[in-house]
């Protein structure tokens, strides 16, 4: 079956995706800067995930430079923005930090990304930093991947591995969303990786009007999950979202519940209400983030809101949204306004921040404050 190749090899490889997608959009950040609720920093390079950093301020990670950039608002005059730590970024295949979660800065964790097209170290890793920035733990997610094929593969690449989420558990240990290998994985004190959850591709019809050759429009095809972040839910589980592989099919992606402890759960949307991983969300387009308020809101962030493929290969304008989930009831904040954001994070009084810009490329990135 011919894919497109603007698209790559895309169907679980998010950061090739993001990546051709530059030269696409790189002129469009100039025309608008959202100010959805206030311009927290501008200037930023690739932005992706972010963490509130318990009142000293917000931790960013940046792809594009490899900064994780602490950005501290004041009650008076500009946020103060400085570096916290520098770790390894290549421009040229887009690898670098991608998201990054903190506890108070005292200790910090941060993924490295990594596609197989990269053969340099040390992408693919999660990091834990120090108090001062510098890098105290490695934990070599690719080379536990190498060992862990995706059973459900649909590019011939089972060993695929591009760390993209990860989120903290109390007490210890680190979840870790691998876009690439289609699976949710545990880091615990000791270093150790094990599988928490396998995501089984999803049938979805062949799009009209594609300028490649393709199956006829509407032929069922598989679709990879592409699990792009997780998030500790108030019920204590663990939450995940999909960004869903190529052709990225409109309102495809669900947002998924799994218990906690599990190891080597399924998720398959063919049994999306059975077993330890469930289906909680559903008809979400190219989700990104994921994230909840204390009141138990879910926040979930849509890289492209009418989908990857419109922007790729239509041309369509580089617009994201930011949806809060309440009973089941959805309603868009910032509607329009969020160009190509790439994480979001509620600090501890509900605000919201989210990061746009994601790919635009060197200082074109903001970090900007949404209203709830």
């Amino acid at each position: 079956m011919a894919r497109s190749t603007c698209a790559g090899r895309a169907a679980a490889a998010l950061l090739v995706a993001l990546v051709a997608l530059v030269a696409l959009v790189a002129a469009a950040p100039a025309a608008a800067k959202p100010d959805p609720g206030g311009v927290l920093a501008e200037g930023l390079f690739n932005p992706r995930g972010l963490d509130d950093a318990g009142g000293r301020g917000i931790l960013v990670a940046e792809s594009g430079s490899g900064s994780i950039t602490l950005v501290q608002p004041r009650r008076k005059g500009e946020p103060r923005v400085s570096t916290f730590a520098s770790l390894p970024a290549d421009e040229e295949s887009g690898n670098g930090p991608v998201d990054v979660a903190t506890k108070g800065l005292a200790k910090t964790w941060a993924l490295l990304s990594g596609p197989p097209e990269t053969t340099a170290e040390p992408f693919g890793e999660l990091v834990r930093l120090d108090r001062k920035g510098r890098v105290d733990l490695r934990v070599d997610i690719a080379a536990y991947q190498a060992g862990d094929p995706d059973p459900d593969d649909q590019e011939e690449l089972p060993t695929e591995s591009n760390p993209n989420g990860l989120a903290l558990l109390r007490g210890g240990g680190v979840l870790v969303a691998d876009a690439a290998g289609n699976d949710l994985l545990i880091v615990d004190k000791g270093k150790r990786i094990s599988t928490v959850a396998r995501f089984k591709p999803e049938l979805a019809p062949w799009p009209d009007g594609l300028p490649f050759p393709g199956p006829p429009p509407g032929t069922p095809v598989p679709v990879e999950a592409v699990p792009t972040a997780v998030a500790i839910g108030p019920d204590g589980a663990w939450y995940v979202s999909e960004l869903k592989g190529f052709p990225f099919p409109k309102g495809a992606s669900r947002i998924w519940r799994i218990e906690p402890g599990s190891r080597n759960a399924v998720c398959d949307p063919e049994s999306p209400d059975a077993g330890p991983c469930r289906t909680v969300a559903t008809g979400f387009t190219s989700v990104i983030d994921l994230a909840f308020g204390r009141d138990g809101t879910m926040y979930v962030l849509e890289i492209a809101k009418e989908g990857l493929l419109d922007i790729e290969v239509f041309g369509g304008p580089p617009i994201g949204a930011l949806w809060a989930v309440e009973d089941g009831v959805k309603t868009e904040l910032a509607e329009g306004e969020l160009l190509f954001p790439g994480g979001v994070d509620v600090g501890r009084r509900g605000t919201l921040a989210v990061t746009t810009g994601s790919v635009f490329g060197p200082g074109a990135g903001t970090l900007v404050r949404v209203r709830p």
